[in-house]
């Protein structure tokens, strides 16, 4: 009698460990199948969302920049564009937006001032749509934008997309969030602080859970960050994180699953400590930057940390003292033109 109690409490424990094991296994829906694509490519990459991939290399000078990525978002009568990308790349994405619907575009959601992800602003208006952004977004640009616009106008090698169109700035920002849903599709425009800029705001679409997330967030070595608050942005990243997200879409690389989000978080965070540890040690900033030792980062991105020292100053100079975040971006900066050297609900 004792042996059978016994064997039937080891069958029940055993069950109970197989229950257990079950439920911490992923579930099915749960894993996320990322796109395959190549440059200029565009995927569906959940019902009425679809994602095109722009072409930059961090290594290879022949791969000519295609600004940034886009991604729109299909409602009921309208679409909603992410970022607006310099006006000649504006241009491509309105002819592959009008191969995958017939609606118009209603709205452009600029994810930061930088020239890459605002300068096409003015093609979308011409096509009918009104630009988002947040405040800071919105300032920045109008700080800014007449100046570099004008600058590269006056160059000879300029762009021509420039030197043929007016710069368009922010029609509607917002200060948090700013939410379109018109039961079908739901987007949440949401600022979180000082990122890549004082102005990045991030495109959330629950329903899918998905991050379209700008220059807050990239897939490989393309963090300008002449314009940032180091600390912060690991903040903010901390805070998009805690969405409830499967995909994400950066402003420039390949879609990912969520743990892009970490890995450009901890860029941050190893890069503050080392830095810092220099500092403490004495160092100077050309001995930190040899010294990196951070081999992962160039695992993920195909470049070592080191070998990008504009950002090991950038934050040598804020654990320094150096830099007063309060003014980053609001003074036109060299390079920044191509991204590198705050509810509101509406039912419509």
């Amino acid at each position: 009698m004792l042996k059978r109690l016994a064997l039937l409490a080891a069958t029940a424990a055993a069950v109970t460990v197989a229950v257990l094991f079950a439920q911490d296994k992923p579930k099915p829906d749960d894993k996320v199948e990322l796109p395959q694509m190549k440059f200029n490519d565009v995927k569906e990459i959940a019902p009425g969302v679809f994602f095109r991939y722009s072409s930059i290399s961090a290594t290879d000078p022949k791969v000519p920049f295609g600004g940034s990525n886009n991604i729109w978002i299909v409602f009921k009568e309208y679409v909603v564009v992410i970022d607006a990308n310099f006006p000649k790349e504006a241009e491509d994405v309105l002819a592959a937006i009008k191969k995958t619907t017939d609606k118009p575009v209603k709205y452009v959601f600029d994810t930061h001032h930088h020239g890459d992800h605002a300068w096409g602003n003015t093609v979308w208006a011409k096509a009918g749509a009104k630009v988002i952004g947040s405040t800071n977004c919105a300032r920045l640009l109008k700080a800014n934008g007449p100046a570099e616009w004008e600058k590269e106008q006056k160059k000879i090698d300029g762009r021509k997309d420039i030197k043929e169109n007016e710069l368009k700035t922010v029609d509607e920002a917002f200060d948090e969030t700013l939410v379109l849903d018109d039961g079908t599709q739901r987007v949440e425009f949401i600022f979180y602080g000082h990122a890549h800029t004082p102005g990045d705001a991030v495109a959330y679409l629950p329903k899918h859970k998905l991050v379209c997330t700008g220059d807050a967030c990239v897939n490989g070595a393309f963090n300008f960050m002449g314009h940032s608050n180091s600390a912060s942005w690991i903040q903010v990243l901390t805070k998009v994180e805690k969405l409830d997200v499967k995909l994400v879409c950066p402003g420039h690389g390949e879609v990912a699953g969520k743990d892009l989000l970490a890995k450009q978080r901890r860029y941050f965070e190893d890069l503050r400590a080392e830095v810092k540890k220099g500092i403490d040690d004495k160092k100077e900033v050309k001995a930190i930057t040899a010294g990196l030792t951070m081999n992962w980062y160039k695992e993920w991105t195909g470049k070592a940390a080191k070998d990008i020292p504009d950002n090991v100053k950038h934050v040598y100079d804020e654990l320094t003292g150096k830099i007063d975040h309060s003014k980053l971006g609001w003074a036109p900066t060299p390079g920044a033109g191509n991204g590198f050297t705050q509810p509101v609900l509406r039912g419509e």
